[in-house]
């Protein structure tokens, strides 16, 4: 009998915990501590975050692979693009080419360099029966679908393709199937169930369609013949992306009666729901590649979305983040500021009171009062540690006023901010800190002013590119994130700007728009949580999103009890969020927020 040493080269290796390098894939190791044989399998199944898109599209089109992808058509919001965008794996290129029929709800084959675009709808054709060639540089018409159609689906590659499916003027569903020979359609035996909004995968002699609209599980197989009815998804859902071939599929998003981020996996006989849904759930969205290695882009949520992702089979297991629940603060209040981490932070201000000077410290596990602020005020902004705070701005009437924390007592600092000044966003510390937005009086118009402090002056630095209040950001002084906010309108924004000690750039947006917010982290590694969306009547928000240092993704998971004008500090990793308003009551509530962390595919291994 061969033994482990003689196939792998060496013993089965003794630990007390089970090892966390990648290597450990497809090894055998004993666990001393839970004394069973275990090991790390490839195959877990994961979405994670690609490179956003430059324009945000639903019912988009797609050809390629998930490291050379090609995405065309849909709907901006502004009318129906024609835009081509190309995706290397890790980043969106939008090219100077574009379609020559903008469109909508079209349908797409081939690879990134060699695709097909047919069908559509357009409102100055309505329903579309253009084809149209792409050969890596440009789009050239060519002959045109037989059945004027949208919301096709096809299969296949740039010479050898199947279009099926899809909706009629004025709106009736069709199983019309179309093949393509690389010149001319040819209709040929149609699918047993109409249907639109569909999504498919293979090839133009073995394809599998799946889905559609109004919402169904249908799923149908072709052999290049005949379509035959097979087992149906377990998620009966339309527009929805899919990816892979026949006996290998992926069906992911769509709408069942809302936006769906559930994922199947099918192996020719049957379709398996994955515990693993996409982190932004979507309909209309473009969906290329195989089962093991799928790339998911655009779409609505419902609002127009650029986010990105990708499906992947690995021994890495990601853990999303998570909150808990931690000690309630001594005294209730909204529009406060905060400082520190999550075991060592620091409140003080905000309201009701109407003005509050309320001062309370937090050790991990309870909030102890602390001397109070010589000036009792809301709407404050706070940056720095919990024993070294800089208070700063405020209402009533608009403040300059900066107070110092020293760990023991606040102290007015003899120089104030440059402006009077509320509801701003900050970040750094005491000697080294940033602040930006806010409003002004009178008519608390939203401001995009910054200016940095070196623990004891202010000076004016460039402004934001975007005039906002009630922002947050995270960061130091020289590298800094700024994010959300309500706009002049009073209108909940999602931009996001990064500082890099001279100036601010526009960065991918929030998925999520909202002003109030809480945030943690650094200008690479951030958490936003928390807020309202516009108008900000009572319309609080829980939803939780992690910045990677180029995007945002929605945590699965958002804060316990939703609130907005809330408090946050600490980092990605280990965050904190405390008071805030849920439109009826100031809160006390603590959360604390362990932020997403990876993990190996640990399997026991058992004799039967």
């Amino acid at each position: 009998m061969t033994t482990y040493k003689e196939l792998f080269g060496k013993y089965v290796q003794n630990y007390s915990t089970d090892p966390t390098s990648t290597d450990a894939e497809g090894q055998i190791w004993y666990n001393s501590t839970s004394g069973t044989f275990k090991t790390a399998l490839g195959g877990y199944k994961v979405w994670s975050s690609g490179g956003n898109m430059n324009t945000a599209r639903v019912e988009i089109a797609g050809a390629g692979t998930q490291t050379a992808a090609l995405a065309f058509g849909g709907d901006s919001g502004a009318g129906n693009s024609a835009a081509t965008e190309s995706y290397n794996g890790t980043s969106w290129t939008t090219l100077p080419a574009t379609m020559g029929t903008g469109r909508t709800q079209l349908g797409g084959i081939g690879i990134q360099t060699a695709a097909l675009a047919f069908g559509g709808y357009s409102p100055t054709i309505n329903t579309v029966a253009n084809t149209e060639s792409w050969n890596g540089t440009s789009w050239s018409p060519v002959s045109s679908l037989n059945t004027a159609r949208y919301f096709a689906r096809g299969t296949g590659i740039q010479t050898a393709g199947l279009a099926f499916s899809g909706r009629l003027q004025p709106g009736t569903a069709t199983a019309a199937t179309e093949s393509w020979s690389g010149s001319a359609w040819t209709s040929i035996n149609s699918m047993n169930t109409a249907r639109f909004a569909l999504a498919g995968a293979g090839t133009q002699s073995a394809a599998i369609g799946f889905g559609g609209t109004p919402a169904v599980a249908t799923t149908e197989s072709w052999n290049g013949t005949s379509w035959t009815t097979v087992n149906s998804l377990n998620t009966a859902r339309g527009q929805l992306g899919g990816a892979g071939t026949q006996t290998a599929a992926l069906a992911f998003g769509g709408i069942t009666t809302v936006a769906t981020g559930a994922t199947e996996s099918y192996n020719g006989t049957s379709w398996t729901s994955s515990p693993v849904s996409m982190a932004t759930a979507r309909l209309g969205l473009g969906g290329v590649g195989s089962q093991t290695a799928a790339l998911a882009f655009g779409g609505g949520t419902p609002t127009n979305t650029t986010a990105t992702e990708e499906w992947d089979q690995s021994v890495v297991v990601p853990v999303a983040g998570s909150w808990s629940s931690g000690g309630n603060m001594n005294t209730g209040r909204l529009l406060l500021g905060g400082a520190g981490t999550q075991t060592a932070a620091i409140g003080a201000g905000g309201e009701p009171g109407p003005a509050s000077a309320a001062s309370e410290s937090y050790n991990g596990t309870s909030w102890t009062s602390t001397p109070s602020l010589n000036t009792g005020r809301a709407n404050v902004a706070a940056f720095g540690t919990q024993t070294a705070a800089v208070v700063f701005g405020g209402t009533p009437s608009g403040s300059t006023s900066t107070e110092l924390w020293n760990g023991t007592s606040w102290t007015n600092n003899p120089t104030g901010y440059p402006t009077s000044v509320a509801r701003a966003g900050a970040s750094g510390t005491q000697t080294a800190g940033l602040a930006f937005g806010g409003f002004v009086p009178p008519g608390n118009t939203s401001s995009a002013v910054a200016a940095t402090f070196n623990g004891s002056s202010w000076t004016a630095v460039s402004s934001m590119n975007t005039a906002r209040q009630n922002l947050t950001g995270t960061g130091t002084q020289t590298a800094t994130l700024a994010f959300g906010g309500f706009n002049p309108n009073a209108t909940a924004v999602n931009n996001t700007e990064s500082w890099n000690g001279t100036s601010w750039t526009a960065v991918n947006t929030l998925n999520t728009s909202r002003g109030g917010l809480g945030g943690a982290g650094t200008q690479t590694s951030a958490v936003a949580f928390g807020g309202a969306n516009t108008p900000p009547g009572t319309n609080k928000v829980s939803s939780t999103e992690v910045w990677n240092g180029i995007s945002w993704t929605s945590n699965p998971t958002g804060l316990t009890t939703a609130r907005a004008y809330l408090a946050g500090c600490g980092t990605q990793a280990a965050g904190l969020a405390f008071g805030g308003y849920d439109f009826s009551t100031a809160l006390t509530a603590t959360e604390e927020f362990t932020g997403p962390y990876s993990t190996l595919n640990y399997k026991t291994l058992t004799t039967s």
